[in-house]
């Protein structure tokens, strides 16, 4: 870490050699030592990249540098006397897991899970040491699936337009934490004019005809109108610096709103805009974007099918493509791997003659089997070469929070139990829960088969592709050992009868022997 250690390491029992261990610069973690009153005495070179804030700034700066402005989840401050170091210079003890939201020099917007260790001497607290791993992408992922699927789940069972637009605006205050949110109509037959429809936070910021959607108005050249106008997407970072925002900053000041994005959509066919306010400067990162632009797409599907019997399975395979996206953006090396995985196993369950509704189920729970690796670190899906202990057991956490996820969204059977059992082997070898033969549902085992044959074929970062011949021999000499023997029959007689992966290709059932 430091080039030369403070002189009060030796006191701590702490040899120069263990604070200069190479793991600590090369780790993917940020490491701050402070002393028993909480101030940094020293860190890593990852600490002086993640925080982007000199070494000897960072040194001799508190407990929480003034300008870290921490946060909880939710969005409320990090209370002080609930500080991760804290808590282990009072108490002795280790701290874990911790979640906090820091504001880095940029005014933007990191997630941290904190780990603390006291450094005890002589039964006397001498100093902690702090880990910081970076959960950015992890958090901000969990917060637009939490609001994605509380959307799908009330728009899929809506009958009434203005209810799903109404709900939406809610969610993303109450939920979302934003702090403000409003849908905007454009007025047909009169250019220009934007009617505020639903609105939800700090509504006394709208007033009626605030905005526009005319270039040739300055109520028009804001966020909105653009949006509108342009039918593109619109950010605006730091409010109170933005020369198009200016015939807002001082109401946005007053209302302590410090961003916004504007997103067009069309619910029932209408022109219309979804705006969404923070108080944060730097609040709408381009997953936070993404994640809402889903989010509008889905209320716009929704209202224009709400009467159709097609509303369920439509907003079903948008929430399912929508889930399947997020998990993939997650890992470049497996972008379109639970498409394939869906479509190999929708083969199959047509060879084993299962009814067409089983089979579609079947094909949409291959989709999405793998969404639960949306909670595990990007540094670990990604790593090249083998896992240690401890990162392999958190890969196979995917699976239950998978499951959960995927309950959560009240989806049909048996889309959340593929996603928990996929992982489990017929002789009980598997994971989370050592299941066997028939305690392994029938669709888990199909999509189990496929899920190696694809992943075998393909590229990873701790492996080449090894190819189609070797990724099928594996589950046939494996075959009522790890994988269902029937299922494996089946998926040799798909490959033999033709069957690609290749979106352009078309894969005929009826030519299966």
């Amino acid at each position: 870490m430091g080039e030369v250690p403070p002189a009060e390491y030796a006191s701590w029992g702490l040899g120069e050699a263990m604070l200069e261990c190479n793991f600590v610069d090369v780790s993917s973690s940020a490491f701050i030592l402070r002393d028993v009153n909480g101030m940094v005495i020293d860190c890593n070179n990852r600490a002086v990249e993640r925080f982007a804030t000199p070494r000897e700034e960072l040194i001799g700066g508190e407990l929480f540098g003034p300008s870290w402005n921490p946060v909880l989840p939710d969005g409320t401050p990090f209370p002080f006397s609930q500080g991760p170091s804290q808590m282990s210079l009072l108490t002795g003890e280790a701290v874990s897991g911790v979640v906090m939201g820091i504001d880095l020099p940029s005014g933007l917007r990191c997630w941290q899970a904190v780990n603390t260790y006291p450094i005890v001497h002589d039964g006397v607290v001498k100093g902690v040491m702090s880990t910081y791993v970076d959960v950015t992408e992890a958090v901000e992922r969990d917060h637009m699936l939490d609001l994605l699927l509380d959307v799908n789940h009330f728009v899929t069972r809506s009958t009434v337009e203005a209810d799903s637009l109404r709900h939406l605006c809610v969610t993303l205050v109450e939920r979302g934490h934003f702090a403000l949110a409003w849908i905007g109509i454009a007025r047909p037959g009169e250019e220009g004019a934007i009617d505020i429809a639903f609105a939800s936070g700090a509504t006394d910021y709208l007033y009626e005809g605030m905005v526009s959607w005319s270039g040739a108005k300055a109520s028009g050249l804001g966020p909105v109108g653009t949006a509108v106008r342009t039918n593109s997407t619109q950010v605006v970072h730091d409010l109170a610096h933005q020369a198009l925002f200016e015939p807002w900053r001082d109401r946005a000041a007053q209302f302590d709103l410090g961003s916004a994005v504007a997103i067009p959509f069309f619910p029932g066919g209408r022109r219309a805009v979804l705006a969404v306010y923070d108080s944060h400067r730097h609040a709408f990162s381009e997953m936070a974007v993404r994640g809402l632009e889903n989010i509008a797409r889905e209320v716009e599907f929704g209202v224009a099918h709400t009467r159709t019997t097609q509303l369920v399975a439509g907003a079903l395979d948008g929430t399912l493509a929508a889930l399947a996206r997020i998990t993939e953006e997650r890992d470049p090396y497996t972008a379109g791997h639970q498409f394939r995985v869906g479509t190999l196993s929708e083969a199959i369950a047509v060879h084993l003659g299962l009814e067409p509704t089983l089979v579609e189920l079947i094909r949409q729970s291959g989709e999405v089997h793998d969404v639960g690796k949306t909670a595990i670190a990007s540094e670990i899906l990604t790593k090249p070469g083998r896992l240690t202990e401890l990162e392999y057991r958190m890969v196979q956490r995917h699976c239950a929070i998978g499951a959960e996820i995927l309950s959560r969204a009240s989806l049909p059977w048996p889309i959340a139990e593929v996603a928990l059992q996929h992982h489990e082997r017929m002789d009980g070898s598997g994971y989370p829960n050592g299941l066997t033969g028939n305690e392994i549902i029938l669709p888990a085992r199909i999509v189990a088969v496929a899920d190696v044959i694809e992943a075998m074929m393909n590229h990873r970062p701790y492996r080449p592709e090894v190819g189609l011949e070797k990724a099928l021999h594996e589950v046939t000499s494996r075959a009522g050992e790890l994988y269902d023997a029937d299922v494996v029959r089946s998926c040799l007689a798909v490959f033999d009868a033709g069957f690609l992966f290749a979106p352009t290709d078309v894969f005929d059932a009826s030519a299966i022997p």
